[in-house]
């Protein structure tokens, strides 16, 4: 997965913009928006997922590679279990399945339609069609994620996110500043497990006849950590352990109206 930030401000604000190899290279979202997935010529955009990086085509998209040199980039990418960047495969840790069911992704009420899942780096990716009911989908890793976002692709939508240091029961959303809300139509309650996620019955997560793409974390011990701190009102403070020396940190106030903070 790799998501890609025009950072300077000579080329106006743009989008921040996501692909992934299991929706496939061509298709486009954008965590800053509520649109729906967008299709990309072959020369656009992200053209390819390579061995040791990515390319991006030289056309006038300003979200990702604009035709002047004056447009600088940030781009984070993060490796699950692999792929081609055709889209719809089943891959976990480097190989590739003919099927969800060869993968072993069928523990849940609703099968996935492409995955990419890493279980030594607590990173998986899961494609799935909503059934409009509560429901839970299998996401590959070993132990119970800590950190999950899930997008609508066929329709607009915000991005839910669940994190496990405010559970089940409260969602933040990825585009917009608000604070932690509750309800029970986006998780129904129920906190993940090693094996499946929960989905209620909001269209933002499990709408009938919808797709959906998820992204899910666990800590790794010196590789990432997920967790939440208390603020002090000191410029100096407060210093967060994490047992190792981050690159990239991302922070939201989950009592406030504060916007998600990056720093790398």
């Amino acid at each position: 997965a790799v998501i890609i930030k025009q950072y300077n401000a000579g080329g106006g604000t743009n989008d921040w913009v996501m692909v992934d190899s299991v929706r496939g290279r061509a298709k486009s979202l954008y965590p800053s928006a509520t649109y729906s997935e967008n299709t990309s010529a072959a020369d656009k955009d992200l053209i390819s997922f390579d061995r040791n990086g990515f390319t991006v085509g030289q056309t006038n998209q300003s979200a990702v590679n604009r035709g002047s040199s004056s447009y600088f980039y940030l781009a984070f990418a993060w490796k699950a279990g692999g792929g081609t960047g055709a889209g719809g495969e089943f891959w976990i840790d480097d190989v590739q399945y003919a099927s969800a069911a060869a993968a072993g992704l069928t523990g849940g009420d609703i099968t996935p339609t492409g995955a990419s899942v890493g279980t030594k780096q607590g990173f998986s990716i899961i494609k799935y069609d909503g059934t409009g009911s509560n429901a839970t989908v299998p996401h590959g890793l070993n132990q119970k994620p800590n950190f999950f976002i899930i997008k609508r692709t066929s329709d607009t939508a915000s991005w839910q996110v669940y994190s496990s240091e405010i559970g089940a029961t409260k969602y933040l959303r990825l585009n917009t500043d608000a604070a932690a809300a509750t309800s029970s139509i986006y998780y129904n309650d129920t906190e993940p497990t090693s094996s499946v996620f929960t989905v209620g019955t909001s269209a933002g997560v499990n709408g009938s006849g919808d797709s959906y793409i998820s992204y899910l974390w666990h800590d790794v011990p010196g590789l990432q950590k997920f967790g939440s701190f208390q603020s002090n009102a000191n410029a100096d403070g407060p210093y967060v352990e994490l047992g190792f020396r981050p690159a990239f940190v991302w922070v939201k106030t989950a009592d406030g109206t504060d916007n998600w903070a990056v720093s790398d």
